[in-house]
């Protein structure tokens, strides 16, 4: 589909209504997050988040924050801190509506969050991979490095450690 405006721009707690509707279409009820833990993300690192308009109507997001440590942070973690000193960039949530994929929204926002972990001279960048995106992360040269079995069966830790040159 041929879009006449895509925009990528900071998630603010104003989309919080957008996040929520877009997550509850990606994802099975085990993955949902509460509105209050978006919330909390949201206020903890502002800059880090974006969200993706397609003519004006939310379609995308993807929740990133510094982080510390080889060990995700915890799924649907409201009272979430962050490390004083962060040593990666952590990908947390990248989700497109359904009637959004396939049309190269998600690079953008990836670029978008590559971007940020470059500029704040962060080393290396992680994620959980789920629902069997494993394939999709690799592509953007993440490897595995362990399993998350708290994010769910299947689950895989995925670490990029060039992120400074990439």
């Amino acid at each position: 589909m041929k879009h006449d405006s895509i925009t990528v721009r900071n998630a603010t707690v104003d989309d919080l209504p957008h996040l929520t509707r877009i997550q509850s279409a990606c994802y099975p009820t085990e993955y949902l997050e509460a509105t209050g833990t978006f919330e909390r993300k949201l206020q903890l690192s502002p800059d880090s988040h974006w969200l993706i308009e397609c003519d004006g109507v939310a379609m995308g997001y993807f929740l990133t924050h510094p982080w510390a440590g080889n060990a995700p942070p915890a799924l649907d973690h409201a009272t979430l801190t962050l490390p004083e000193q962060a040593d990666c960039h952590f990908l947390h949530d990248l989700a497109l509506h359904p009637a959004a994929r396939g049309q190269g929204l998600a690079p953008r926002l990836i670029e978008a969050a590559l971007q940020w972990g470059r500029a704040h001279g962060l080393p290396r960048t992680m994620l959980v991979a789920v629902q069997g995106s494993v394939p999709f992360w690799e592509r953007w040269g993440f490897a595995c490095i362990g399993n998350a079995a708290a994010y769910g069966d299947g689950a895989a830790l995925m670490q990029r450690a060039d992120a400074l040159s990439g």
